[in-house]
């Protein structure tokens, strides 16, 4: 994932898990849980 191996074991589980999970969808591996857009970030009208 383009690190050096003392940042891979020294990294917290949570980011290696959220790195692995982006790895898989940019892969087609996998799909997101749910897909968003920019509509449904911010409203209309403004």
């Amino acid at each position: 994932m383009g690190m050096s191996v003392e940042e891979f074991w020294l990294m917290p589980i949570g980011l290696f898990l959220d790195l692995w999970a982006c790895h898989k969808q940019w892969h087609g591996i996998e799909k997101p849980k749910k897909a968003v857009t920019i509509d449904d970030i911010i409203p209309n009208g403004i």
